[in-house]
């Protein structure tokens, strides 16, 4: 039995232990080091009746003997514990992003000659069935020579960016780091070449800004009745709305762009185009890529859950129907798979850290270019 420890027993990886790694009977909880320990005893106590509860990591990690840890902290405290894990060696399953911040970057490196390969950066999107589909259409040629990639992400489901903890950059390092991380990584995997050379980016602002004042929530607003973005609103569509706890997201600290557009070159002279919007809504949500060669076109959206070949130089049109059931398109059921695998020996990491360490490198010199006006440079 795989003797697991988790670093903060958020939502997410509480999520993957239930669905992916207690089904297979190959794994326990052995120990959770969280702060909020009496909230989580009174929520899994029951649930988790061999696991040995700690305060700090520090102590968790110095008296149990682990066969993997889970990093699920908020994303300013990622890099603090994947540091304290590597000392003692231990394979590591680390959300996204890495880090926020050069000076966290460059922490990072230093463990990559001993946690690159053992550690399973949460990137689901480039294991999902439509990349997997998309990297063989790549690899066999079929394209050509990818020249152009045009890729998209219409969030319609991004109120906690506005709402919620997540609006504080302090914390999460901004929307580059929170969603774009994902969408460079498969698209650096799909490519299979080096980081790009150049980058260049803008943000915008053009909806969650206002004049309301600072720390105002929702539920003290005097327009609490009326507004579109109140919870009073919002929950008579759906009820994960009716929160007391929500910030107004159109006060002077609402923080995030709301939408931004990132363009890279690699040194082949492949060029990226990618948006990212957080106010699209209901079925207008919409992410994905296109990849066009000279050979060919390959188009797909995680959404409509379809990948479409299409040949230039024949009539041929190729449609594939892709079905998951599993959560972000099969994507963290292979994670989990990965990361057994990982912790028994019998395989490296499918994401690893230093894909993780390039992803949000990549991201960091987004947010530099979108807010110096500049390109930037990966040396």
């Amino acid at each position: 039995m795989l003797k697991l420890g988790f670093i903060g027993f958020g939502r997410r990886v509480a999520s993957l232990w239930r669905r992916y790694f207690e089904p297979t009977k190959l794994c326990t909880v052995k120990a959770i080091a969280d702060p909020a320990l009496d909230e989580l005893k009174e929520k899994w106590g029951e649930a988790l009746t061999d696991c040995t509860w700690y305060t700090t990591a520090e102590e968790m990690l110095e008296k149990e003997q682990l066969d993997g840890v889970f990093i699920g902290t908020r994303c300013n405290l990622h890099t603090k514990y994947a540091l304290l894990v590597a000392k003692y060696n231990i394979p590591l399953f680390l959300e996204k992003p890495v880090a926020i911040s050069e000076e966290e970057l460059a922490q990072l490196e230093t463990i990559l000659p001993i946690m690159n390969e053992k550690t399973v950066v949460s990137f689901p999107l480039r294991l999902t069935q439509y990349v997997q589909t998309v990297k063989d259409i790549v690899d066999r040629g079929l394209l050509g020579k990818v020249a152009q990639v045009q890729a998209y992400n219409n969030v319609n489901y991004a109120r906690v960016y506005y709402h919620a903890w997540y609006r504080d950059d302090s914390i999460t390092g901004g929307l580059f780091l929170q969603k774009a991380t994902h969408d460079l990584d498969y698209i650096n995997y799909l490519l299979g070449l080096d980081k790009p050379k150049t980058i260049c980016a803008m943000e915008g602002k053009a909806v969650f800004k206002g004049d309301k004042p600072a720390g105002v929530k929702c539920v003290d607003c005097p327009e609490y009745l009326t507004c579109t973005e109140s919870p009073y609103h919002l929950a008579m569509y759906d009820p994960k709305y009716a929160k007391d706890d929500y910030m107004c997201c159109f006060a002077t600290d609402t923080g995030n762009q709301d939408n931004a557009t990132v363009m890279m070159q690699y040194e082949d002279g492949t060029n990226v185009v990618y948006t990212q919007n957080f106010i699209t809504r209901k079925t207008a949500g919409k992410r994905g890529a296109r990849l066009i060669g000279y050979k060919g076109t390959v188009e797909f959206d995680f959404v409509t859950q379809t990948v479409t070949y299409i040949d230039h130089l024949s009539d041929r049109v190729d449609h594939i129907k892709i079905e998951s059931q599993s959560s972000h398109g099969g994507g963290d059921l292979r994670l989990a798979e990965n990361f057994i695998a990982v912790m028994k020996g019998t395989d490296v990491s499918h994401s690893p850290l230093a894909e993780g360490i390039l992803s949000a490198r990549m991201c960091l010199a987004a947010r530099k270019s979108a807010q110096t006006k500049t390109f930037v440079e990966l040396d």
